[in-house]
């Protein structure tokens, strides 16, 4: 097992970057729901949706990742920037597993990928709809992962978990084989599940894609793990948004 897949190599960046391949990460939890005009800014889809969505956490999340994703699209096309919010609709596909975008009035389709995890959501456009996913997972010391390793993960991965010298390596260790998994599964357009005991770094290599991972600290101390997956993912950065930066973007 390689262990570059546990180094830090996934570049982040506190302002968006001036690059097609980049993960839009917000926290989420500064969104207030209640303060939105929500068929101002959601398709008549994704409207039905979050009305669907009882948690408050669940809707918050639904709408900080669409008002992400409309950010990128009015801020990487040019065609799009006087279009109007609810005229950009986030969809999934089942033909091919994936989350598009699709224009009003046009035939155009924006494949796209979004995660989120404990009020911290992420997103990013594929305008090219090559192989590509991205995963976020909270590192949390209390979830059973050693329990959630033996009874899921490939033996080998296992043995790399509980090798490590104290807990907080080993959480670390489990969460970045999970995001890993998780962003091969979106790539791949393979649910999770069958990837779940496969050894990872083997079906990375079967799928020639390679990945790269970090992990991000929010104002509160907590951590997040970030993987992303593509046939050239060091293409791929993150950078880190605020409230400020969508409203200035996009008008609310």
């Amino acid at each position: 097992m390689s262990v570059t897949y546990f180094e830090n190599q996934l570049e982040i960046t506190p302002a968006l970057a001036n690059n097609s391949h980049c993960i839009a990460l917000l926290n989420a939890t500064t969104l207030n729901v209640g303060e939105f005009d929500l068929p101002h800014y959601l398709s008549p889809f994704e409207l039905n949706v979050i009305n669907r969505r009882k948690n408050p956490q669940a809707k918050q999340e639904y709408l900080a990742t669409r008002l992400v994703l409309k950010y990128l699209v009015k801020s990487a096309c040019s065609s799009y920037a006087s279009l109007k919010l609810c005229d950009i609709s986030s969809e999934f596909n089942p033909d091919n597993s994936k989350l598009e975008l699709h224009i009003k009035n046009t035939t155009g389709v924006i494949s796209c990928c979004i995660s989120h995890s404990h009020g911290f959501v992420g997103a990013a456009l594929n305008v090219a709809s090559t192989q590509f996913g991205f995963d976020i997972e909270k590192i949390s010391l209390k979830r059973p992962f050693e329990k959630l390793a033996k009874h899921f993960y490939d033996a080998a991965e296992v043995a790399l978990i509980t090798k490590q010298p104290c807990t907080a390596a080993k959480a670390a260790t489990f969460f970045r084989l999970w995001t890993l998994k998780e962003a091969l599964a979106k790539a791949t357009s393979r649910p999770i599940a069958q990837l779940l005991s496969p050894n990872v770094f083997c079906e990375l290599g079967n799928s020639q894609l390679s990945a790269t991972s970090t992990v991000l600290t929010n104002d509160v101390n907590e951590q997040f793990d970030i993987s992303v997956v593509a046939k050239k993912s060091t293409d791929w950065r993150c950078s880190i948004i605020t409230i400020n930066d969508l409203r200035s973007a996009i008008t609310f």
